[in-house]
């Protein structure tokens, strides 16, 4: 069984591993996808919702939350990675599914899936590429940022979870 679940049962994160085949990693697909969704419409009630309702933009909360923001991201990854580690055999197979799940949720956030979501789910639609994506961490390293970089950031975060899944499902037991 690619995904064990060696005396796990009836846990809801568990019960993923079950799932024999294929379906298995489309149903985990779908659930970081949602994840995903879900954390971009919390970002728009903070930018977009409460600026309705008197919220004043300012990096003094803005850099803090951003920072919380995105370590939820790396924590939810950790923890989904490490409840499967703990369903399965343990072996170095199964270390490295860890890891790839890991990879999963942490390298689309680097490359941006939230923001797109953002715009595409609960903004309206992508911004033009004249928009300057100032508040990405890319935008601070390369002095700017839109959406053409934006999208070739993704495409090369989902290149490289690909790549590791492949990697990872090549390993022997």
């Amino acid at each position: 069984m690619l995904l064990g679940s060696a005396g796990v049962s009836g846990f809801g994160v568990f019960c993923l591993f079950r799932l024999d085949g294929v379906f298995r990693w489309v149903v985990f697909g779908l659930l970081v996808f949602v994840f995903f969704v879900f954390m971009a419409g919390l970002d728009f009630v903070v930018h977009g919702v409460l600026y309705g309702f008197g919220l004043r933009f300012s990096f003094d909360w803005a850099v803090f939350y951003w920072r919380v923001f995105g370590f939820v991201f790396f924590v939810f990854g950790f923890t989904i990675a490490f409840a499967y580690w703990l369903g399965s055999g343990r072996s170095r197979r199964d270390f490295w599914v860890s890891l790839c799940i890991f990879l999963s949720i942490v390298l689309p956030f680097l490359g941006g899936l939230e923001d797109i979501l953002w715009f595409v789910v609960w903004g309206g639609g992508l911004p033009d590429a004249n928009v300057i994506w100032w508040w990405t961490p890319w935008y601070g390293l390369f002095g700017f940022w839109n959406i053409s970089m934006q999208i070739t950031a993704l495409c090369v975060t989902f290149s490289l979870v690909v790549a590791f899944w492949g990697l990872a499902l090549r390993r022997p037991e």
